[in-house]
Order: C-alpha cells, then structure tokens, then sequence
C-alpha cells in the first residue's frame, strides 16, 4: 500500500467508528455506513489487483479522485456529529479585525460581468488542475512524481475533512446573506458551468479551510517542481482561483489562506519528509 491507500482507509474506517458512536447526531446514516463499507472494499481490491495489468495500475493510481468527491459530500453531511453550531462567528470576528469591510461584500460592490468571467475561468480550472499535473507526470518513467503529487493531496483534503468536522462552517453565502442584497454580475460560459456545479454537487459546509485552494496550491507547487512552464501557465489560474472562491461568496478571505496553508504544508511534507522519501524507495521505477 502507498500513503493514499493507509491515509484514505484509515479515514474511512475513523469516520465510520464516529458515525457509529454518534449516530444519533447523523441523518441516514445506515446509507453513509454503507457508502463507507462500499469505498473500503473498493481501495482492498484495488491494491490487491493494481498488479494484475496495467489497467488495474492505472485505476489504483488515479481512484483517489473518485473518493475525493465521495469524502467531500460526506463530511458535508457530519457537521454537528461532534459541534453543536456553526463556527463562522468565530472568522467574523476575525475578519471584522482586519477588514472594514466583508471581503465577499467589497468585491460583489466592485464586480462586473467581465470580472465574473474572468474570475471564473480561475475557479474552474481547480476541477481539471491535479488531472493536468498528474497526468503530465504519470507517463514518466520514474513515477515518483506522480506519487507525491497524489499523496500531497490526499494528504491536504484529509487535513481539511478533519477540520470540516471539527470546526464545522457554512460559509459567507449564508451568514452574510443579509448584506449581499445584489446578484454576482452574470458572465458567460464559465460562469454557467460553475454554477451548474455548483448547484448539482455543492454542500452546505466544508467552508473552512478551503479545499479547493488546498488542492489547487498542491497542483501548482508539484508543477513548478518538476515541469516549471507548467507552473508558469497555473500560477495565474489558482491565483484567480483564490480570489474566485470569495468573490463567488463560497469562502472567508480567512478559508482560502487557511487553504493555501494545509495545501503548501502537505505538498512540502510529501517532498521532503523521510517517511514519504522512504516510501518513494519502495516504488516500481519503470
């Protein structure tokens, strides 16, 4: 097993034990005990098979992103099984120290559908940006990028899934509902596909810290790693990314610093610390 099969099944099988503890606290959550049983079997056969061809490689490879939409929905739905309420006061009152003004609030007063736009073309790319970095990497014979590419992710939206249920917050689009009393200026074709994900895979939750840009910082910072010229062409897109998951009111100014944060630890980790340096050692170099 690599680090995404322990860290997934492990996080698996915790949000199980707690979901059985507290299941009094979980809405159906015989369905999400099952969901969870399913992913479990789902990684076991995976690792038992990867050797099999190179189809199974592959599918063990790149699975992890199938569980991270799985994880995500989830963790949305377990946010008072330890915290009783929202903690977005808590960053209100944070963000009331250094701003005058909502950041949400102030770029909503100063947009425009071009802004939209182009702010969009930023927050979309998060969902293509690890399929860009990995699968640049992945044809590599030496697949160790690859690997910590993968692992640093893993890594950084588990950190984020801990803290979702822990430190549960819905967001500016609901707490700060009041003062948003205009429409985001409409764009085009971006906007219309992120809204439309949004409306059809978005939660109520997972604000806080921002995994998008978690995810979004690993991508760029492997990028820059080991193909630079990809980094350079990324590097204004998660920048937009950034200031989209605001200005959309889908994050605190706070949610998307945090998400640098646990996205820039996990990928500096991963490279660096010996306990994924040795498992590097381990990996099939073809």
């Amino acid at each position: 097993m690599n680090f995404s099969d322990r860290a997934l099944l492990v996080f698996f099988m915790s949000v199980s034990s707690l979901i059985g503890f507290r299941a009094y606290r979980v809405s159906e959550w015989g369905k999400l005990f099952a969901v969870n049983g399913v992913c479990l079997v789902v990684i076991a056969l995976l690792i038992a098979m990867r050797e099999r061809s190179r189809v199974w490689e592959f599918l063990h490879d790149w699975y992890p992103m199938a569980m991270f939409i799985v994880c995500f929905e989830e963790v949305s739905r377990l946010s008072f099984v330890i915290r009783e309420e929202w903690q977005d006061h808590l960053l209100l009152k944070l963000e009331a120290d250094w701003f005058s003004v909502p950041p949400t609030v102030w770029l909503g007063l100063h947009g425009s559908a071009f802004l939209t736009e182009v702010l969009e073309v930023g927050y979309f790319s998060y969902f293509v940006l690890l399929i860009f970095v990995g699968g640049m990497l992945y044809p590599w014979k030496d697949r160790r990028p690859f690997r910590r590419v993968m692992d640093a992710t893993v890594l950084a939206y588990v950190t984020c899934y801990v803290i979702f249920i822990l430190f549960p917050t819905e967001g500016p689009a609901h707490t700060l509902a009041g003062l948003h009393n205009f429409p985001i200026p409409g764009g085009g074709p971006f906007h219309w596909m992120v809204g439309l994900i949004q409306r059809n895979a978005g939660v109520h939750g997972n604000a806080f810290p921002s995994a998008h840009v978690a995810g979004g910082v690993v991508a760029l910072y492997f990028a820059w790693r080991y193909v630079p010229k990809l980094g350079g062409v990324l590097t204004p897109l998660v920048l937009l990314l950034c200031v989209g998951a605001v200005y959309d009111r889908y994050h605190y100014f706070s949610d998307v610093v945090a998400g640098a944060i646990v996205g820039a630890a996990a990928a500096l980790m991963v490279d660096y610390c010996s306990f994924f340096a040795q498992e590097d050692d381990t990996l099939n170099i073809r």
